[in-house]
């Protein structure tokens, strides 16, 4: 599989979601920010990143610092408070239970060659999908 930046400003939660992903076989290009994720040798051939809101929350407008990436992202948000629809941004809502993360990557990174992902915004509870969301997979 390919290679996914990891950008959370936590360490703990940064090493989780790492450790998630190398389980399901993604080399993974760790970051506690948007600057060294951008200067990453890695940066330009990760398939997609998975960036905490923790880490873009002082980067100023959340919609120019995803784009800076160049590239698909999952957002992962405490509450949905702003839609990034058309910047190929997913938005899972934490905590994320069960393979959400691992779920979406997947999605992305197979449309990948089809143009940007669709916008989504999942959340792990019974109900599945936050309000207001289009599910990945119709």
């Amino acid at each position: 599989m390919g290679v996914i930046q990891v950008i959370a400003a936590d360490s703990a939660f940064r090493r989780s979601l790492k450790f998630a992903l190398e389980a399901e076989s993604f080399m993974v290009d760790a970051h506690d920010g948007l600057a060294s994720a951008r200067r990453s040798p890695l940066g330009e051939a990760a398939l997609c990143a998975v960036v905490d809101e923790e880490a873009i929350r002082h980067q100023g407008p959340a919609r120019s610092a995803l784009g800076r990436l160049g590239k698909p992202v999952i957002l992962l948000v405490n509450r949905v408070a702003e839609r990034h629809d058309g910047l190929g941004v997913a938005m899972l809502v934490k905590p994320m239970h069960g393979d959400a993360l691992i779920h979406t990557l997947r999605e992305m990174t197979l449309r990948r060659g089809d143009g940007p992902a669709l916008p989504d915004v999942r959340s792990d509870d019974d109900a599945g999908l936050a309000a207001g969301s289009r599910p990945l997979v119709p």
